[in-house]
């Protein structure tokens, strides 16, 4: 597991999880709060040749996802809403959110990330964002793969 740490002024506020839903246990890595499934919504990086062994934290993949028809939308609908919940949370508690791809390498990866970043943002700081990829380090997965 890898963990991006977006340090704030008070403790974390927001936890953002990436995974991979066709790995055994995905599912139990579900939390309460918002779940996101982008394996029908974003193309997939692994379908193309030289970006299928990178993953989302890498530039080109990142745009590659993001340049998908309608992700930066979601990306943003997503970030407002946990921004959302965040409000109506009593402080001191976290809010999450679980991202979900096929691998858990490529679009999850990269819409946590930007998610993560948004809501730092528009928190100037104040709270921090910690952000989990579970399955960035797994096999990569594609269509004909068995899980």
């Amino acid at each position: 597991m890898q963990i991006t740490h977006l340090p704030g002024r008070r403790l974390v506020a927001a936890v953002i999880a990436s995974i991979g839903a066709r790995h055994d246990g995905a599912h139990d890595l579900v939390t309460d709060g918002l779940y996101l499934d982008l394996r029908r919504a974003l193309r997939n990086p692994a379908d193309n040749p030289t970006m299928r062994y990178r993953t989302g934290l890498d530039p080109d993949v990142r745009d590659h996802v993001l340049n998908t028809p309608g992700a930066r939308e979601i990306i943003a609908r997503t970030a407002v809403q946990l921004r959302a919940l965040a409000d109506e949370v009593p402080a001191g508690r976290l809010v999450r959110l679980t991202v979900a791809c096929q691998g858990g390498r490529h679009r999850s990866v990269a819409a946590a990330e930007t998610v993560g970043r948004l809501i730092w943002e528009a928190w100037d700081g104040a709270y921090g964002v910690d952000i989990e990829h579970h399955h960035i380090d797994h096999p990569v997965l594609t269509s004909s793969t068995p899980a």
